[in-house]
C-alpha cells in the first residue's frame, strides 16, 4: 500500500543535521595511528603527540557510520509516524477553478491563469496520489465536476469561457459537499471577499490593458454592438463582419466604452454573422469575436372560420392586412372563430361579440394582468370597451372591467393556445385605439415563439433556452454543442429547457427537424483585466492530518532502530575485546 509521510515535518530536517554531523565526524576525526617496531631506538620520533595520525579519512567509511545512519534515520521515521497515512485516509482536498474567459489571458511569456493553475493543480495531485479531490467549476452556477480518489484530468471540461465565475458559491458547495475539506481556489486575481482559514488560493493573473466586445445584438437587418477599451492607453479598434468586411473604425479613449451600429448586408439576410473586434496588442482574444444568427421570423398564418360573424370580420380586416406579422394561408396557426369553433392543429382566438340588450359598458376601469406577453405595452386609459355580462371567460384572465372579464388565455391539452375576447365592437372604440394593433402584435410575437423550435436563436451564457416541439414526450432532443458534445434531454409537455449551453453554436435536433442557437460570453467586468494580478495563500492544516491510521509503525521503527544500536554496541565490544 502506498503510504504518504510527511516529509515536511521538523524531526527530518534534525535528521538530516544528525546524519551531516555523523558524517564530518568521521571524514575529520585523528586518529593515531599503532605502528610495531622491533625495536624503540630504530623509531626516529618514539614521541606521540595529539597533532599525529590520520587528519581526515576518505577511503572507506567504517560499518559503524552505517549502523548509526540506519539508527538516525529509524529513529526520524518514528517520530513522524503520526503524520505517515494510507492514501484513502488522507484529507480530502477540495479544488475550486474560476472558468471565467479572464483566465484565457495570455502574458507576455505565453502562459495564461488556466495554464499555469492547471499545472499547479497536477503538482498537488501528484504528490499525493489516490487522495480525494474534489473539483468544482465556478462560472455562472458552480457545479461539481468530479469527485473521487482516480486521477482526472481538467481539460476537457475547465473551458474557461463563462463570463463570470462565482467562486462564494463554489466554496459553499465544496463546504456542503465534503465537511473539513482543504479547500484551494484556482483564479487569476484575489478574491474580492473574505478568505477563511481552511481555504488556499493560487491566483497568477497579469494586469494588462485589453479591448472587448462587451455587448451583442441583432435585429431587422442591424446588428447593434459595444465595443470597451480597458486599458490605461487610447486604442485604435475595427469592427469588422463576415461576411460584410470592415464596417467601423474608432480610435478609444482609455476606459471607455461606445456602441456601434452595423448594417447587415442585403446578401447576408437570414445567415449568420461574425462580428471581429480588431486591435492591436490584445491579450485576449476570446471576447473580440461574436457570431450572430438570424432571428427574423416568418408571419404567423391565418384564416377565418365559416361561424365567424361579419363585424368582427371587417374590424380583424382592418389590423390583420397591414401587419407584416400576419399573413392569410390555407394552412394556417391561428384560426379566427366564434365560440362554438372546434379545436384543431391550430392555435384559436375565439371571438365573443355580445349582442342586443346584452352589452355592458361601465365606469369601472380597465385593468390588466402585467407581464403576461399578451397584455404588454398595452396603455387602457381612455378605451371604451363593451362587452357581454355573463358567464366567466375560460382559462386566465388577462383584462377585465370589474366583474366582466374581457380577455382570457388558456393553453389547451394538446399543446395549442385559445384566445378569448368578449368585446361588442358597435359600442367600443377599442378597435379605433393604438390598442388593437398592439395586441396583435404581442399575438403574433408570442404565438411565434410556440412554433417548434426555439424561442431566441441568440442568448448570452448563462440563460436557459426555452425549446418547443410537438412531437411527443417519450422521444428525446439530441443538442451538439460547439466542441461536437453530444447530450440529449426528454422534453416535458412538448417543451424542453437547455441550461449550461456553451459559447458558440449549438445544434438542436427533434425527428426530422434542426435548428440552431448562438450563445455569447461577453462581459465587460471579465474583460477587464486591470483587476488581475499574483496572489499566493496556503490553506492551514487540516485538523484531521494529526491523527495516524498507521501509528503501529512508529512502534516497529523505534523497535528497529534498537536493534541496530544493539548491534552496533556488540560490534564495539567484539572490537575492544579483540585489542
Amino acid at each position: 500500500m502506498n503510504l504518504i509521510t510527511g516529509f515536511d515535518h521538523p524531526h527530518f530536517f534534525y535528521a538530516f543535521a544528525a546524519l551531516a554531523v555523523l558524517l564530518a565526524l568521521y571524514w575529520f576525526y585523528r586518529r593515531s595511528v599503532r605502528k610495531q617496531v622491533p625495536a624503540i631506538f630504530l623509531w626516529d620520533r618514539p614521541e606521540s603527540t595529539p597533532e599525529s595520525g590520520s587528519r581526515r579519512q576518505f577511503r572507506r567509511l567504517p560499518l559503524s557510520f552505517f549502523l548509526e545512519a540506519l539508527a538516525l534515520i529509524l529513529l526520524a521515521l518514528a517520530a513522524t509516524a503520526p503524520f505517515r497515512m494510507a492514501n484513502e485516509a488522507f484529507p480530502a482536498l477540495a479544488v475550486v477553478l474560476d472558468n471565467s474567459f479572464s483566465m484565457r489571458a495570455e502574458g507576455t511569456d505565453g502562459a495564461s491563469p488556466r495554464s499555469l493553475g492547471e499545472a499547479e493543480l497536477e503538482k498537488r495531485l501528484s504528490a499525493h496520489p489516490g487522495r480525494r479531490v474534489l473539483l468544482i467549476l465556478a462560472g455562472n452556477e458552480p457545479r461539481l465536476v468530479s469527485d473521487g480518489r482516480e486521477r482526472t484530468a481538467v481539460g476537457p471540461y475547465w473551458t474557461a469561457d463563462e463570463p463570470a465565475a462565482d467562486l462564494a458559491g463554489a466554496l459553499a458547495l465544496a463546504r456542503s459537499r465534503c465537511p473539513g475539506a482543504e479547500l484551494l481556489i484556482v483564479t487569476d486575481r484575489k478574491p474580492d471577499f473574505e478568505l477563511a482559514e481552511d481555504t488556499g488560493v493560487f491566483a497568477s493573473g497579469v494586469s494588462r490593458g485589453n479591448a472587448a466586445l462587451v455587448n451583442a445584438r441583432r435585429r431587422a437587418g442591424k446588428i447593434l454592438v459595444e465595443a470597451l477599451n480597458a486599458s490605461s492607453s487610447e486604442r485604435r479598434v475595427r469592427l469588422r463582419l463576415t461576411p460584410g468586411g470592415v464596417t467601423e473604425a474608432a480610435v478609444l479613449a482609455p476606459g471607455e466604452q461606445r456602441k456601434f451600429v452595423c448594417r447587415i448586408p442585403a446578401s447576408a439576410r437570414g445567415r449568420e454573422v461574425s462580428v471581429t473586434l480588431e486591435s492591436d496588442g490584445d491579450p485576449l482574444a476570446f471576447d473580440n469575436t461574436v457570431t450572430l444568427l438570424s432571428e427574423e421570423r416568418p408571419p404567423l398564418r391565418f384564416a377565418y372560420a365559416a361561424d365567424l360573424a361579419a363585424v368582427p370580420a371587417r374590424e380583424l380586416d382592418l389590423v390583420l392586412e397591414s401587419n407584416p406579422d400576419f399573413t392569410r394561408a390555407s394552412s394556417p396557426e391561428l384560426v379566427f372563430g366564434g365560440l362554438e369553433l372546434a379545436p384543431g392543429n391550430y392555435h384559436r382566438f375565439l371571438w365573443n361579440p355580445g349582442g342586443e340588450g346584452k352589452d355592458s359598458v361601465t365606469a369601472e376601469p380597465l385593468a390588466a394582468q402585467a407581464g403576461h406577453p399578451l397584455t404588454r405595452g398595452l396603455g387602457l386609459q381612455g378605451v371604451r370597451w363593451s362587452a357581454a355580462s355573463g358567464p366567466a371567460l375560460p382559462g386566465e384572465v388577462l383584462i377585465r372591467r370589474g366583474d366582466t372579464e374581457l380577455l382570457s388565455f388558456r393553453r389547451r391539452l394538446d399543446g395549442y393556445c385559445d384566445i378569448y375576447l368578449n368585446l361588442a365592437p358597435g359600442g367600443s372604440n377599442l378597435s379605433r385605439s393604438p390598442v388593437w394593433p398592439a395586441l396583435f402584435w404581442n399575438i403574433a410575437d408570442f404565438l411565434r415563439s410556440e412554433r417548434p423550435g426555439p424561442g431566441r436563436r441568440n442568448c448570452r451564457s448563462g440563460e436557459i433556452v426555452e425549446f418547443r416541439w410537438n412531437g411527443s414526450d417519450g422521444k428525446r432532443v439530441s443538442v451538439t454543442g460547439p466542441d461536437g458534445s453530444v447530450r440529449s434531454v426528454a422534453p416535458v409537455r412538448r417543451r424542453v429547457l437547455l441550461a449550461g449551453l456553451p459559447p458558440g453554436i449549438s445544434r438542436i435536433e427533434a425527428g426530422k427537424e434542426s435548428w440552431s442557437v448562438s450563445v455569447s460570453a461577453l462581459s465587460a467586468a471579465e474583460s477587464d483585466l486591470s483587476g488581475a494580478g499574483e496572489f499566493r495563500r496556503a490553506p492551514l492544516q487540516v485538523a484531521q492530518m494529526r491523527e495516524n491510521p498507521r501509528l503501529p509503525l512508529g512502534w516497529i521503527a523505534f523497535l528497529l532502530a534498537a536493534a541496530v544500536l544493539l548491534a552496533h554496541q556488540y560490534k564495539l565490544g567484539v572490537k575492544r575485546g579483540g585489542a
